[in-house]
């Protein structure tokens, strides 16, 4: 179910006991010399349809919200971002506005890393004001660590953005966007051995970047192993742990 297919009369008789309601959460920022802006709001958006289209009846897909929460983007230019408290705010009223319609189970899938604080924020918010409601944030490449992990080539440090996943994926999704001539490998560890940036990879101690301190072309990662075969085969990968995780929740009362 397409949430802006429906009229509100077809959305008032749906039966929000059996339905995740499924918002993707993207960005609208610089992805390098090679990545078009859309990059992250393409990715988890195509996700987000792969998973409508395989559980239908159960799934109510929402528009992608294309502006996130980008900062340390912002020196680079070709970036829009919100700050934290906006964010915030406007993603609980988009949610708030699903619960006033009736629903039960809301799953925040997300696209960018940037927009993974406020998103704890929104969930503790929504469990304060209803507790019977069940709401769940993920960040698509956490959920499927594994599946993404068996198909990565690069080390440490070769995802992390505009690299060899979201340049794989791009060129499957929509490869005439790609400019593979511009494609060049970007990105330095910073200093000491406290911090290994890798989306694959947590660190036990948390700390802010700003991009210009990690990159020269806003790149950071080997998008230089990013073929099209390999972002069909990650694509594939994430939408089927994607639609397990969905199974899943739709189980938990």
């Amino acid at each position: 179910m397409i949430f802006h297919d429906l009229t509100y009369e077809e959305i008032n008789d749906i039966d929000f006991s059996r339905t995740i309601v499924l918002i993707p959460t993207g960005a609208t920022e610089q992805h390098g010399p090679h990545l078009p802006t859309n990059t992250d709001t393409l990715i988890v958006g195509r996700l987000a349809e792969r998973i409508e289209r395989s559980l239908a009846e159960h799934i109510l897909l929402t528009p992608t919200i294309w502006l996130g929460h980008s900062p340390h983007h912002m020196s680079f230019g070709g970036t829009l971002s919100l700050p934290h408290s906006v964010y915030i705010q406007m993603l609980h009223a988009v949610c708030d506005s699903y619960v006033r319609m009736g629903a039960k189970k809301i799953w925040l899938l997300n696209g960018h890393g940037g927009n993974g604080a406020p998103h704890q924020i929104v969930l503790q918010q929504l469990k304060n004001e209803y507790p019977d409601v069940i709401a769940v944030a993920a960040d698509y490449w956490n959920l499927a660590r594994e599946e993404i992990g068996s198909i990565r080539q690069s080390g440490t440090g070769g995802l992390g953005h505009a690299c060899e996943l979201e340049t794989s994926l791009y060129l499957y999704l929509d490869e005439i966007k790609v400019l593979r001539e511009r494609i060049r490998d970007d990105g330095v560890q910073p200093e000491g051995d406290i911090w290994l940036l890798d989306m694959q990879r947590g660190n036990e101690v948390s700390r802010v970047f700003n991009f210009r301190e990690l990159t020269k072309s806003g790149v950071f990662g080997r998008p230089s192993l990013a073929t099209k075969d390999k972002g069909q085969r990650l694509f594939d990968g994430i939408s089927a742990r994607l639609e397990q995780f969905a199974l899943q929740l739709l189980q938990i009362q």
